[in-house]
Formats: C-alpha cells, structure tokens, sequence
C-alpha cells in the first residue's frame, strides 16, 4: 500500500477512499491550481461519490495502478471532488462533458488548464484502450504532449467550451410558457415503456419529479390513462429488484429495462422522493400497498441512515467486500438452506433459480439473484394457495432478513448534507400527517432542528456539509432553498409559526445571495470566486432542481402572505424558463408541477379547539385529499399575525370548521367531518371548476 496522500484528513469518505492511491491527489482548492500555474501542468480533475459503483471501479484500475499514477503525477495535478460535497463544481463540468460528448455519469473526469477553464472530458476511462474506448495509459501521454506542444489550441477549445456554456446559460429566446405543460406531457407519453413502465429505455431512473407532474397533470385534465401509466410504472419499480423487499429503501436506479437489477448504491434523497410519490399515489388510489412502501422506505431511512443527533447520512454503498451487489443477492442453495419446506415458495415468489436470474449482467456471477416478485407478493402468495398469505410473507422476510443480517454490510457515506436532509424532512412531515403517523412527524422537527442548530449560522449563512462535527464548504441555492421549502411543509404540518418565519427568512438570504434580478431564476453559487462559470439549477435529476422548489416556494408564500414580491419572482422564473429550449420542458417537472397548481391554487384552514376529536377527523381528512397547489394551515392557539392577514382577524372560534378559499373566493366553513368529506367529494375545487355558494374573499 502506497504512503497517505493529501486526501487522508479530508471529512469526504469518497476522498479519503482514495488516500493511499499513489497518485498525488489535491482536494480542490487553491493549493492545487497554485501548483498547477507554477509548474504549468493541465489539471486532472475527477469527480464521484462514496457510493458509486463505476467510481470504485476506475480506482481499482486506474488509480491504484502504478503506470497510469507515474503518467498522472509526472504531467498534470491530480484533483479528486466529492460530487455531494461540491454540487456546484460538478454541475459545471457535468454541463460540460454533456455538450463534449453527448452524455455524462459518474466517475466524471476531465482535463483542465490551470485557470480551471476544461479542454477534455469524458466519464469513465479504463485503464488500457479498446476499440472505440481509449484507455489511461494512452490519453494520458497524448494529453501531455499537446499540452506541451499545441498549447495555444488548448486554450482556444478551452475558450470556445466555456463560451458555449455560458450562451446556453443565456437563453435569449423568449417562448410561450401556457404551451411547455402540454408539450411536456404528450412528449413523456410518446416515450413510455407500456411493457414495463417508466419513460425512457435502460437504465432507468424512477424520475419522481416527473411522476408528481404526470399526477398532477393527469388530475387536473381527468387523464385516467396517464394515471394508469403512472400506477404502472409504481408497481414496477416497487415489485422490481430497484427496492429492498427486507429492509426497505430503493436503489439508485435500474440497469435494465425491466427494473430487474440495480446498481445498489441507496441514496438518502431517492428514498425521500419514493416516499413523497407514494404517498401522493395513495391519497390518489387509496392502494393500502403505497401506505406499506412508504412505511418501509422511511423505517429504512430512520433505521439505517440516521445519526443519532437527528440528522440523515447521504448513502450507503453499492458495492459490499464480496463486490458489487453482494449484501443483495442469494443463490438458489442458499434459499434452500435457509427456507426448507418452504423454498420453493420463494423461489416463485422472487423468481429465483439455479442459474441466477441476474448472472452474466453487468458483472454479476453465474448463480446470482436478485428478489424480484414483479407484482404484489401477498396476492401471488393467494394464488399459490397460502392461507395466510400476510403472515407467510412476513416469516419469508424475517427469515431471510435475519440471515442477511449476518454478511458484512456495505459501507455508509456519513456526511450530512442541509439540501438532502431538508428533502428528508419534507417527505418525513408529508407522509406523517397523510397517514397520521406522528413520530414521523417528530422525526422531521427534530431533523430540522438539527439543520438549524448545526448548518444555519445567526448572520443566515448556511452551510453544507456537516461530518462527525465539522460544519463546513458553504451553501448553493439549493442548501437555501431546500430548507426554505421544508419549512413551509412543517408550517403545514404543525401550525408553528416559527417555521413560516424561518421559510421566509431563508428565501430572503437566498434571493440576497443567488436570485438574478435581470434574467429571474436563481444561480447555484453566490459568485464567480472559485468557478469560470455562474449556472442555474433548472433541470430535474433525482431531486427537483433548485429553481423549481424555488417557484414552489415563492407560490406557497405568496399564497400566504399575498405579498406581490413572491408572485413577482416566481413569474421571472416562468419567463427564464420561457425562454428555454424544448428540451428543458420536459427535463424541468418540478417546476411544471407548480405550473399545473396555478390555477387550482387555495388554502385550506382547520380553526377550533385541537384536544376536540373532531378537530383530528377533519385534519386527517384534509391531508388524505390529492390536493396539490392548496396550502392546509392548522391554527392551534390565537394571536397569530399570520393567520391575521388571512382571517382578517385573529379571534378564533374553539368550534372545529375549515375554511376554504380558493380562485380568489371564499366558501361557507365546513363544520363536521361529514360534511368535508362531502365537500372533498363532491366538489371539484381541487380540480378547478367553480363551485356554488362561493363568496368574495374578504382578503384578497
């Protein structure tokens, strides 16, 4: 083993995995582009995560061979990134290897000049060259020797790339926003897979952001076979081998059509955004079987991902000591070791075999399987003949569960990050009021306090990364913005008004810091100190991008306050992505969700004595209604100033009633839980058709 690099006193695992490469790696940072200049060396930068399968990979080819670690120490200056810690600087030469090349991934490697400025990209290199894939040990030395030789070429390449970033970061072209929802929707319906749903061929990304638009979009437009697409694809994804069917949580993604076989890393914002797609699935279909995925995923989370001050872990490894995949997979011996009597059964049940049901894809050893039921279990289980099929399944899972239990685990990335964690509280709070579960409701306050208490400074800087008690690497708009938007859930959730202050106060620094007064929208970093170009978060990835949790936010806080300065910037926003390509249209559902709210936008507020049972039914009745665009405000206590601006009044009646305004209209309040289920029921004030018996609103 090589001696310690630099890397081995970073906080970032991913970098400290790479501490004993003999490559001399820097972390990024000024050391290393000082060095760079003074020796006049290109720059190596690579950019991954902790829980990459393809990352480890490339480490093991590449960076722990002692060839291509001579080729890179003796012409360039090594940098290693953590993806997670620095999404700024990845999303820079992520858009660049994209324009280069036509794609992007991690590992992502490229090279630089010494002004930061890229020349060459590309994703995973191997080590030696194959036909059509150049390897380490021959770009390397083609790389130096142009570096030395055609200099002034680099820099005109380099010129021309940041140049062609910088245009598309423009976007001059202005467009009609009402046309982008519908070009949005009928573009994803021409790409579904009818066989096994999704919207796009292998692999395949569970793409939650684009779910929650085609709900949305589907509801409104009263589209029952969007929505069949859309239940499709959930079933799919939840019964393929993309979920862990014993500990809950689902995998990153699937390298198949099918949703067959993933790579195993398990992210902490995937499993936040299954929870809030499910949950929106059950409040659409009433399915029992979303409220069970839901649960799993969020026992995973708090069970596997959780430190023990509030906060959520980033991820857990794809790959274990016995290779990619091997905490997953079974062989059939193992199964009829392990199951007796009953193996057969779960053979069936998973569609297990002697051969494997995964062997010889993407690496995986002849006799390897994945659990796949490919549809609900406890109903196959019924057609099998199993009496008790519940039952039944539950001893398969324990059984198999506890004997998984006995492999060695794979490794957890134990960094906290504000963005991610304030997806975690969104989906905690969201599910604990819809289904009523108050200690995820708990686990979302707590997890919020801890944001507050370690990542939010008084002056309202927020920072990033929090690992083993180091705070530190400053906040993106999405650090902001995120824990803005997860605020106002809890405001929703609790009735508190601090959090609603708190939302405020975070968009305010946000919009101080990022927003962009000229073009709308919000840039990623507050400055060009670090990076040789300033870009916007507008396209989804497995997360809503940043500038559509910001048009979420601004709309909600509009809606609330009826303060003309949120509407005003939320519809810059409209106009920046007007002036967008088609393309970004259907790349961009987060922010089309909240276009699809617009006009269906309202409020729903639950006044009354809260220890009154009826107060409870009519609470929970509010939050099982599919009712995106409504803000639900629960007033628990007077003197308000919020609900002033509101009511018009902070006297409160201690009778249980919700009001309900919607359109620039108010309705007569709703006094028992009978007649809310009427009124959610009958009524199409969620959908957006007028209703009878609507009065002006005193207050808008």
């Amino acid at each position: 083993m090589s001696l310690p690099n630099r890397l081995v006193h970073e906080h970032s695992l991913y970098l400290r995995q790479h501490a004993y490469n003999p490559v001399d790696w820097y972390p990024w940072g000024e050391e290393a582009f000082k060095k760079a200049r003074e020796q006049d060396k290109p720059v190596f930068l690579s950019i991954g995560y902790a829980a990459c399968h393809w990352c480890h990979v490339m480490e093991h080819t590449c960076f722990e061979d002692e060839s291509v670690a001579h080729l890179l120490n003796a012409h360039f200056i090594s940098i290693k990134v953590d993806r997670e810690e620095h999404p700024d600087i990845d999303a820079i030469y992520m858009n660049v290897c994209q324009a280069m090349t036509g794609s992007g991934g991690w590992p992502l490697s490229l090279f630089l000049t010494p002004d930061k400025r890229p020349f060459y990209a590309a994703t995973y290199i191997p080590r030696d060259s194959s036909p059509g894939m150049p390897g380490m040990l021959d770009i390397l030395p083609y790389l130096a020797d142009v570096w030395k030789t055609r200099k002034g070429d680099v820099h005109a390449i380099a010129d021309q790339i940041i140049t062609a970033i910088l245009k598309h970061n423009e976007r001059n072209q202005p467009g009609n926003i009402q046309d982008i929802v519908e070009y949005a929707a009928k573009n994803l319906i021409n790409r579904y897979d009818p066989v096994h749903g999704g919207f796009s061929r292998a692999p395949k990304f569970p793409s939650v952001s684009t779910l929650m638009f085609l709900f949305r979009y589907s509801w409104y437009q009263n589209e029952s076979n969007i929505l069949s697409m859309i239940v499709k694809t959930l079933d799919q994804i939840a019964y393929g081998g993309i979920r862990d069917h014993l500990d809950g949580g689902f995998h990153r993604y699937a390298t198949d059509n099918a949703w067959k076989l993933p790579h195993f890393e398990k992210m902490l914002y995937d499993q936040a955004m299954a929870v809030l797609v499910y949950t929106e699935a059950w409040q659409v279909t009433g399915s029992l079987s979303y409220k069970h995925i839901v649960i799993s995923a969020l026992e995973y989370m708090m069970h596997s991902l959780q430190e023990k001050e509030g906060g959520f872990y980033s991820s857990e490894d794809a790959d274990s000591p016995g290779g990619e995949g091997a905490y997953y997979l079974w062989t059939y011996d193992e199964i009829s070791h392990l199951c007796g009597s009953d193996a057969e059964i779960v053979c069936q049940l998973f569609h297990l075999s002697k051969n494997g049901n995964v062997s010889g894809v993407h690496g995986m050893k002849p006799g390897d399987n994945v659990l796949y039921p490919q549809e609900n279990p406890i109903e196959k289980l019924k057609r099998l003949g199993i009496s008790d099929p519940q039952e039944y399944y539950q001893k398969i899972i324990h059984t198999l569960r506890t004997a998984r239990a006995n492999r060695e685990k794979p490794a957890t990335d134990d960094k906290i990050l504000t963005d991610w964690n304030s997806m975690a509280v969104w989906a905690l709070a969201y599910a604990g009021s819809v289904f009523q579960i108050d200690r995820y409701i708990m686990q979302a306050i707590r997890t919020a306090d801890f944001l507050f208490s370690t990542m939010v400074r008084s002056d309202g800087t927020v920072l990033h990364r929090w690992h083993d008690g180091d705070v530190g690497i400053a906040g993106t708009s999405s650090d902001y913005l995120s824990l803005s938007w997860s605020c106002m859930v809890l405001y929703q959730v609790t009735g508190d008004e601090k959090w609603f202050i708190r939302s405020q106060d975070l968009e305010k620094e946000a919009s101080l810091r990022f927003y962009d007064h000229q073009n709308g929208g919000y840039f990623q970093t507050e400055s060009l100190v670090d990076l040789p170009v300033r870009l916007k978060d507008h396209t989804d990835g497995p997360v809503p991008s940043v500038n559509g949790i910001a048009y979420l936010l601004l709309r909600s806080l509009g809606e609330i306050t009826g303060d003309e300065e949120y509407i005003k910037k939320s519809q810059d926003i409209e106009r920046y992505y007007a002036k967008s390509e088609e393309w970004v249209a259907y790349s961009s559902p987060s922010f089309l969700m909240g276009l699809c709210e617009n006009k269906h936008r309202g409020r729903a507020v639950l006044m009354g004595d809260p220890k009154n049972p009826e107060y409870s039914k009519m609470w929970s009745e509010l939050w099982s209604c599919f009712c995106p665009g409504f803000i639900r405000i629960p007033v628990r206590g007077n003197k308000s100033s919020i609900i002033k601006n509101i009511l018009g009044s902070d006297v409160l009646d201690s009778i249980p009633k919700v009001l309900i305004c919607a359109r620039n209209q108010c309705y007569p309040p709703v006094t028992s839980v009978e007649k809310l289920q009427e009124f959610l029921r009958k009524s199409d004030v969620f959908k957006g058709d007028e209703v009878s018996n609507a009065t002006e609103s005193p207050d808008k």
